[in-house]
């Protein structure tokens, strides 16, 4: 039986914290996505380009409901169907 998690990072109204959240979540070995809400993330800003690279770096899976984020698109609705699958959801 394995101890791995399954954890969905929700991106939303602090995107540079939650991006190194869900970085620094990968040292328990655990498995971590994020989930962008609603926004673009401004990749100009290095509180978010920097943490966005890790995660990129780290090949995290990344779903938005925004296009414009480069990540793959979810309604709103196939989000909250596939958070269903996470052992934890650490909202920022």
């Amino acid at each position: 039986m394995s101890d791995t998690k399954k954890i969905a990072v929700i991106v939303r109204d602090r995107p540079g914290e939650a991006l190194r959240v869900s970085g620094g979540l990968t040292l328990a070995d655990d498995t971590v996505d994020v989930f962008i809400l609603d926004r673009k993330l401004d990749k100009a800003n290095p509180e978010i380009a920097a943490p966005l690279e890790l995660v990129n770096e780290l090949e995290l899976k990344t779903y938005s409901n925004n296009p414009d984020n480069g990540a793959t698109t979810l309604t709103l609705d196939e989000m909250a169907k596939k958070l269903l699958e996470y052992d934890v959801v650490v909202p920022y």
